[in-house]
């Protein structure tokens, strides 16, 4: 008998269904790796939050007024290994973020460890529970047709269960990149700004969308100094400014030097591990400043809008995938940022074709397919290959966005015309 239902409602029904059996078996498998429960070390010897282990550490040496040792990677092992003695004595997660952010995790740290990351664990969770609403929010369009499959779907993405059990801090990256959209949305533009400055917990993560921004957006400046000048002050608190240099000279080392403990090459995405193979140590100083020139370009060159302060969903879109395909160092944690620019794109597509953008449920369910379950599976053929698949997965999809995006603004004669004008543009 023939399916009655509208394509759009099939499609949600296998969204929820699809993300509720993997939320389910994520978490059984999870719970499960760490059987037989003597320790909070899991099959693998890593800690339970794993590197949320390398924040509370942090915290405790600020904690115990031991601010010099906060990059000393020794010491950090030493307190890993009172947390955890039966963790292998080489098991390492060095501490690469700035000194205010150890000065932020001092409460969690005073804190004994499981119920420390149990908090840090809730506050990432409402981090992308906020996320997620306010990307809904300022997705009309595609919130009118598709808002509970669009919850669904960042409910049960294996990336962002990945980041929340694994106690990275990527989530409150993905809050402050939708914050700033729907903040520049509304024209609060020095609010804005405010926000960005907050990206400096990790300052590569939103690198290229900062630029790109205040370059568009010179306004925003307003309100990125004086948060900046607190983080500053929260930056002294660990070490003064003999911690500060430490921090400026770590950074200088990263950019310039091979890792001492260096991340799975399986777990890196982005293009920059692509040019490392052809540049070797240049590779990543290559990547970053095409992403530069990319994220200048599109801020100065490309105008949508006759209003200065309005933002169009593509154009946020396209500097979210600049950002992430061009950054030096994209673990797999940070590809939560990729939410953004698909909700957006699609946001786009919506508004300049109505709901029903799709002849098929096929294309969109490849589409989603591959953003859902991509990264994962690239990094299972890059851990037998060495190449990473998924970022030129996402470099042609970002192409074909670049080509709607250098379209907008254009009268077509219908949506059928302008879609493929751009597919062969």
């Amino acid at each position: 008998m023939a399916d009655l239902r509208s394509p759009n409602r099939v499609l949600s029904e296998r969204i929820q269904f699809v993300s509720g059996a993997v939320i389910l078996l994520f978490f059984v498998g999870w719970a499960g790796w760490f059987y037989p429960f003597d320790d909070l070390l899991d099959q693998s010897g890593t800690p339970l939050g794993a590197d949320f282990s390398m924040f509370y550490v942090a915290g405790q040496i600020v904690l115990d007024g031991a601010g010099d040792q906060l990059y000393d990677q020794a010491e950090h092992q030493r307190r890993l290994l009172q947390l955890f003695p039966s963790i292998a004595p080489s098991f390492a997660l060095p501490y690469r973020y700035p000194p205010f952010v150890a000065t932020l995790m001092t409460p969690l740290a005073a804190l004994p460890y499981a119920l420390a990351y149990a908090s840090f664990f809730m506050l990432s969770c409402a981090a992308w529970w906020l996320a997620a609403r306010k990307l809904i929010a300022a997705a009309p369009a595609l919130a009118a047709t598709w808002q509970r499959s669009l919850r669904w779907s960042m409910l049960g993405w294996p990336i962002a269960l990945e980041t929340l059990v694994g106690g990275q801090a990527s989530m409150f990256g993905l809050l402050i990149a939708v914050s700033v959209y729907g903040l520049l949305r509304v024209q609060r533009v020095t609010a804005a700004g405010a926000v960005l400055a907050l990206a400096a917990y990790k300052p590569n993560v939103l690198a290229l969308v900062a630029l790109g921004c205040l370059i568009r957006y010179p306004r925003m400046i307003k309100g990125l100094v004086p948060v900046a000048a607190g983080i500053l002050a929260l930056c002294l608190v660990p070490n003064g400014w003999e911690g500060v240099l430490q921090y400026r000279e770590l950074m200088g080392n990263l950019a310039t030097q091979p890792w001492d403990v260096a991340t799975p090459a399986w777990k890196v995405h982005g293009l920059a591990p692509w040019f490392s193979m052809v540049l070797n140590s240049n590779g990543r100083f290559v990547c970053m400043s095409i992403g530069i020139v990319a994220a200048c370009l599109l801020a100065l060159r490309w105008c949508g809008s006759s209003s200065k302060e309005a933002i169009e969903p593509i154009w946020f879109a396209g500097l979210i995938s600049v950002n992430t395909l061009f950054n030096p160092y994209v673990p797999v944690y940070d590809l939560v940022l990729v939410s953004v620019a698909a909700v957006l794109t699609t946001e786009h597509l919506i508004r300049e074709c109505g709901p029903n953008i799709n002849r098929t449920l096929v294309a969109t369910q490849l589409i989603l397919a591959i953003v859902f379950f991509g990264p994962h599976l690239s990094q299972a053929i890059a851990k037998a290959t060495g190449a990473q698949a998924f970022s030129l997965i996402f470099a042609a999809l970002a192409l074909w966005q670049f080509s709607l995006l250098r379209h907008f603004g254009r009268e077509p004669s219908d949506c059928r015309n302008q879609l493929l004008t751009s597919v062969s543009g």
